[in-house]
């Protein structure tokens, strides 16, 4: 089947929507709106079986709730031609208010997709300006339409359809703030979530805080409006990079949205700006707006306590990269000569601390044959070893390459430091294997105590140990060449 540009699904339906807002009512201009809706949803569900990847049940979510609100449409239509006049609830507001959260879902699970593992930050964003959405809503809109009136079924359902335009736009403050692609279907769902917001603020909101609107205004006539929005749904599903929506976004790229701190200072303003401004005398006014404003300080501590412990974690991070090798996690050179010298200027009593230095053989040959992931596992598997064998106060570094060193302030005789040699010989008996191949390495220590030296230090005591490392290694070539 030939592709469908994504530009044309709106272009359409903004041309079946026109007759609702020319002629609200009129049975042909209704019908106009039912065949476009109806059209680009069972586009989108034939579009959807070409899109593969964890995308996939996230425009399904989506669609799902566009056939159900088709469906409140026309259950609505069947019962008003064969039952009469459905009232101010009937079965479709089921429907109609069943998709807003199959719709939220939807757009999470993709969101979720693109956050790789950092959705967390942005429910919490999002929590926090829904608080202030749904209070708002609560106060200026729900309260006002039950104002006289009991707790009756269309009070309940009427507060639902504000409260779900709230999911929304946390949605779409989610969608907007997080880290990922912003363009092609990104720009469609992010269109359509805005234009549904308007056409339901059009629809519902406004009607019930300014009366005279409700003559002005017919719902009918902002059908194209609410058509052209759930097009907009279609039109990312149909995108030909539809399935990128889903894809993280490169490291680089996952900073702070300037956004983020303007929308989280919103609400940190307006709730109390409006205590201030407004006197609110009623009993479910005042607890209300203290149950609100205790959530939203939650969220904002929950969410600085967040940061804090992330730039805690960063920075404990950076430090352990700091000083310890990033293959093998050993210690690396700065810090192994940190340690020395902290050790050289301890006072002693004799002979140590020794060095043990340890250079593998054959590592050269496993790395021309079997390439250097196999190096690297020979390299981690020996670090891993060489941990097992470490008592307390021993600290084991790798400087580079295939040479390690070993230093104890445990060893105060050289034939403890001959028995330590031995041991960290035999870490190589057992061969390394990796894919069913047995890796073979051999290692030559050079073994230098501050004792054997006039005057221990640093580069000293490294360079005796690096030298009886060499002697031993020519050593056992000498044994080979024989």
């Amino acid at each position: 089947m030939r592709r469908v540009p994504g530009w044309l699904v709106p272009l359409f339906a903004a041309a079946c929507g026109v007759p609702s807002a020319i002629a609200p009512g009129n049975a042909w201009a209704h019908g106009c709106y039912l065949l476009g809706f109806a059209s680009f949803v069972a586009l989108g569900w034939v579009r959807l079986r070409t899109i593969s990847g964890p995308a996939r049940t996230g425009y399904g979510l989506i669609l799902g709730a566009l056939s159900v609100w088709l469906a409140g449409d026309l259950l609505y239509d069947a019962l008003s031609r064969f039952v009469g006049p459905p009232g101010e609830v009937s079965a479709s507001d089921v429907f109609w208010v069943s998709g807003y959260p199959l719709l939220a879902i939807g757009l999470v699970h993709l969101v979720r997709l693109r956050t790789s593992g950092r959705l967390r930050e942005g429910l919490l964003d999002a929590m926090t300006l829904a608080t202030v959405m749904a209070w708002l809503c609560w106060q200026f809109v729900i309260l006002p339409a039950a104002e006289n009136q009991r707790l009756a079924l269309p009070v309940v359902v009427g507060a639902l359809y504000p409260l779900g335009d709230v999911v929304l736009f946390a949605v779409v403050a989610i969608l907007v703030l997080a880290p990922g692609s912003r363009g092609g279907p990104t720009r469609f769902v992010v269109g359509a979530l805005t234009l549904t917001l308007l056409g339901d603020v059009l629809i519902s909101m406004l009607p019930a805080v300014f009366e005279d609107l409700t003559r002005a205004v017919q719902a009918d006539r902002l059908d194209g409006v609410l058509l052209v929005a759930n097009s907009l749904f279609v039109s990312a599903v149909v995108h030909p990079n539809a399935a990128k929506i889903a894809e993280p976004a490169p490291a680089e790229h996952q900073k702070l949205h300037p956004a983020r701190v303007v929308f989280l200072g919103i609400p940190l303003v307006t709730m109390p700006l409006f205590a201030g401004l407004n006197s609110f005398t009623g009993v479910v006014s005042r607890a209300s707006l203290v149950v609100s404003i205790v959530l939203l300080t939650s969220l904002v501590l929950v969410r600085f306590v967040l940061v804090v412990r992330g730039q805690e974690a960063i920075r404990a991070e950076l430090a352990h990269q700091a000083h310890h090798d990033q293959l093998t996690g050993l210690a690396n050179r700065p810090a192994l000569r940190t340690v020395l010298d902290l050790s050289l200027s301890a006072p002693r009593d004799a002979y140590g601390p020794v060095l043990f230095y340890l250079d593998l053989n054959g590592f050269k040959q496993i790395n021309d044959r079997y390439g250097h992931a196999a190096g690297d596992v020979v390299l981690v598997e020996f670090a891993r070893r060489l941990t097992g064998v470490l008592r307390h106060g021993d600290v084991a570094a790798r400087l580079g390459g295939d040479e390690f060193v070993v230093l104890s302030d445990c060893v105060e005789t050289p034939a403890e430091a001959g028995a330590m040699a031995g041991r960290l010989q035999a870490l190589t008996v057992a061969p390394v294997v990796m894919d069913g191949e047995r890796l073979t390495v051999g290692v030559s220590i050079g073994v230098a105590a501050a004792d054997d030296l006039e005057h221990p230090d640093v580069d000293g005591l490294l360079a005796a140990a690096d030298a009886d490392m060499y002697r031993q290694k020519t050593a056992r070539r000498s044994l080979q060449d024989a």
